[in-house]
């Protein structure tokens, strides 16, 4: 009997140390799944986080190609204006020959004289009697007191 008590306490402790490492194993059965749980939300969140920065670029890229096509439709407008300024520029200037022509023909009549078609020159001013380059009147006017004469350009001299 002796030897049936002690196979009884053997046997007893090994279903303790069974049920101890069965409890342990479950414990960290546990443990595991709530780490796994947890790395699993975190999962998540990081894919939803990524959802959200690609729904952002391609908003901020669809942004940025509806920018670039109304920069070109503005630079298509600002070529267009500027190249009606030019051509208004153009024809501005073509009329204010016309007026100054038509205003030295007059004049003629008017106060007699020779005609001097041709002579007049809008770039230039009449400065001491004589026409200069209308940019240099300002430069001859400070060396006036000076004895140094400007250059005088194609324009004429008028005596």
């Amino acid at each position: 009997m002796k030897h049936s008590l002690v196979a009884n306490n053997e046997l007893s402790a090994r279903i303790a140390r069974e049920a101890a490492k069965r409890e342990l194993a479950q414990q960290e059965d546990a443990e595991t799944r709530q780490r796994l749980a947890a790395e699993n939300a975190e999962v998540l969140r990081a894919a939803a986080e990524i959802a959200e920065l690609k729904k952002m670029v391609e908003e901020r890229d669809e942004k940025l190609s509806s920018s670039a096509t109304e920069l070109a439709a503005l630079q298509a407008a600002k070529d267009e204006a500027e190249a009606e300024l030019d051509l208004n520029f153009e024809e501005s200037e073509e009329l204010l020959k016309q007026c100054f022509d038509q205003a030295v023909r007059q004049a003629h009549v008017l106060y007699g004289g020779s005609p001097a078609i041709g002579d007049f020159d809008l770039d230039c001013e009449v400065y001491q009697g004589r026409l200069v380059p209308s940019a240099e009147v300002g430069a001859l006017a400070a060396q006036e007191a000076g004895s140094t004469e400007a250059e005088e350009g194609d324009c004429v001299e008028v005596n």
